[in-house]
């Protein structure tokens, strides 16, 4: 028995494996190196074999009834061991899993200096870049101190932590903004050879993070922080915009609860027409004034009455026209399209005469090449007016009752148009979405972007629309990964849900990122206090994961389908961590470690509100 050894083995099954301490052992030993409790829940303890060192992890203390049956004896009892293994060191390296089951009656020992050093992997956090200069580049990451061994960092391979998909879950109030915070903030400590390549995006759905960040740059000159808000106020200089031109029919459908079959194919052909009409560019009239001509024709045969039908004729004609076809042409040598369908004693004054003219721009050919795929910018109003043209042409076409199927999408979006919606969807400044994107993240380390104003549906598709914009970015650029992008989206269950209506693309945005987005370096953290409502797709994708306390059986559950490397004992432990401690594990960490995340400082503005100041006032 060595100085280290405190029991045997004496049960080993695929549950698990038991053994029993030595008698006369206290609650405490002393080793080489230095004083050790023994028996202590949670700790490490080791079992050498051939050519290996098994580790394993004390996950409970039995008392094991000794019976004596001699007369006046005492009662007598040893302490039982439960051990799950987690993992072997073989050649000074730890490995996540145990190739075979010890044998029977083996030493069990409490862990060495050495076997720690090696498993919390807390040696070699740099490497040197220039030996000239001793500038060094870090490899790992302290994000925080080990529960159990609270004299060693608690560490994460920067490369398999930050280069894939990471989530952290837990309560309200359990610490998730904090962990975050903490990680990003230790991220920029680093002065000589700074993360000056870094690129976080945040979207900030409580509007926490801004205070966290804001002493980065003093701490750190060469990082550069930019804080965007989503704001109605147009004269707020870091006022969130986005152009209103770089959203699908789908991301239309979802802001404005559009019907499939009626009111999203209105929006298909409203972006068609706006890129037709609005491209400064397009020079070819043929579809215009087919357009044009089929949607005045539709209005003149519709049941509606003349004074309505000149109206809406005007209307249309006002803003979509051509030089051909618009109101001051004219259309028979004589009369002007405004004159012909002028009122005269209840009726057009021509209107003969304006449906002969209409139907020569007629074109029967054209029907294929209606849809635009052209990058154009427009504003809202301009869209809405396109969403108005479009159900006049869609009526032409098909049925006339378009317009009443479409009634309360125009009101819905008439009503974005005119709330704070409609201050972050505008035309921009920019004229490609590169432009605008290289703009957002310029030369800036962190963008965080605050949606805290935002109803549930605005803030959905501004989520959305983001992350596609920086994917879309990101594959045309010319090597992959060039530019590496971690988009970090909290309340992440408000958007990254778990749906089967994939809309109109037939795809989940976020469900694409993470199956594709490690290929071009887009790569997703989310942060839930509901992870059994994240989409399961996502969660699957995740290669790193930081639990804080977790109480709901249904998210519990969840967590233990859908999670790799957790086991029931690490289920059964998220319920009573204590707030600012978290399980974290994952492939860029050697082992499931428990983790105390120290205060951010400064910290996320997430503080509980302070009822008794608030109530009990003078």
């Amino acid at each position: 028995m060595n100085s280290r050894s405190i029991g045997k083995l004496v049960s080993i099954s695929q549950r698990g494996i038991v053994a029993e301490m030595y008698e006369s052992l206290g609650n405490y030993i002393n080793t080489m190196d230095g004083i050790r409790f023994v028996g202590d829940v949670g700790s490490y303890v080791s079992i050498y074999d051939i050519g290996r060192i098994i580790i394993g992890e004390i996950t409970g203390v039995e008392e094991n009834p000794v019976l004596i049956s001699k007369p006046m004896s005492k009662p007598n009892s040893s302490r039982l061991l439960n051990i799950n293994l987690i993992g072997e060191i073989i050649s000074n390296k730890f490995f996540f899993g145990v190739s075979k089951m010890p044998l029977i009656f083996s030493e069990v020992n409490i862990i060495s200096e050495n076997d720690l050093i090696t498993m919390l992997e807390v040696s070699g956090c740099e490497e040197i870049v220039k030996e000239a200069e001793s500038s060094t580049r870090a490899k790992l990451l302290a994000i925080g101190s080990s529960v159990i061994f609270p004299d060693y960092s608690v560490k994460v391979n920067i490369d398999r932590f930050f280069g894939f998909h990471f989530a952290v879950f837990g309560n309200t109030g359990a610490g998730k903004s904090n962990t975050v915070a903490t990680i990003l903030q230790r991220i920029f400590l680093k002065t000589n050879y700074s993360a000056r390549g870094a690129k976080f995006v945040i979207v900030d759905s409580n509007g926490e993070y801004a205070q966290a960040f804001s002493l980065i740059t003093s701490v750190n000159p060469q990082i550069r922080v930019k804080s965007l808000i989503a704001s109605e106020s147009s004269g707020q200089e870091n006022r969130l915009e986005i152009p209103v031109w770089s959203l699908t029919a789908d991301d239309w459908a979802i802001l404005l609860h559009a019907t499939e079959k009626t009111q999203v194919p209105i929006l298909k052909r409203a972006i068609d027409i706006a890129r037709s009409f609005f491209d400064p560019d397009n020079h070819d009239d043929d579809i215009k004034n087919h357009i044009l001509a089929c949607t005045v024709l539709g209005i003149i045969n519709c049941s509606d009455t003349s004074a309505s039908k000149s109206d809406k004729v005007k209307g249309v004609l006002t803003t979509f026209k051509t030089s051909a076809v618009n109101l001051d042409v004219m259309i028979d040598g004589t009369t002007t399209l405004r004159k012909a369908i002028t009122m005269n004693y209840g009726s057009f004054t021509n209107e003969e005469g304006t449906i002969k003219f209409l139907q020569t721009f007629i074109k029967n050919d054209l029907a294929d090449s209606l849809a635009i795929s052209k990058q154009v910018t427009y504003t809202m109003q301009q869209f809405l007016e396109a969403v108005q043209f479009a159900t006049f042409y869609e009526g032409s076409i098909s049925s006339q009752r378009i317009q009443e199927y479409t009634s309360t999408l125009i009101t819905r979006l008439q009503a974005l148009n005119d709330g704070i919606q409609g201050k972050i969807l505008t035309k921009t400044e920019f004229e490609s979405v590169e432009a605008y994107v290289n703009d957002l993240l310029d030369k800036h380390q962190i963008v965080n972007i605050d949606i805290s104003l935002l109803d549930d549906s605005s803030a959905e598709v501004v989520t959305k629309v983001l992350s596609k914009l920086l994917l879309d970015h990101l594959k045309r650029m010319d090597s992959k990964a060039a530019m590496p992008i971690n988009f970090i989206i909290e309340e992440a269950h408000r958007f990254v849900r778990n749906e089967s209506n994939y809309g109109v693309l037939g795809y989940n945005i976020f469900e694409r990122i993470a199956k594709e987005g490690r290929k071009f370096g887009l790569l997703m953290g989310i942060s839930s206090q509901r992870p059994s409502e994240l989409s399961k797709t996502v969660v699957s994708q995740c290669s790193n994961f930081i639990i804080h306390r977790v109480q709901n059986p249904d998210d519990l559950y969840y967590i233990a389908k859908m999670v790799p490397y957790v086991n029931q004992g690490m289920i059964d432990r998220l319920t009573y961590l204590q707030t600012g401690h978290a399980l974290v594990f994952g492939t860029a960490i050697n082992l499931p470690t428990l983790t105390k995340f120290e205060q951010a400082s400064p910290k996320p503005d997430s503080d509980n509100a302070k009822i008794s100041e608030k109530w009990y006032i003078e």
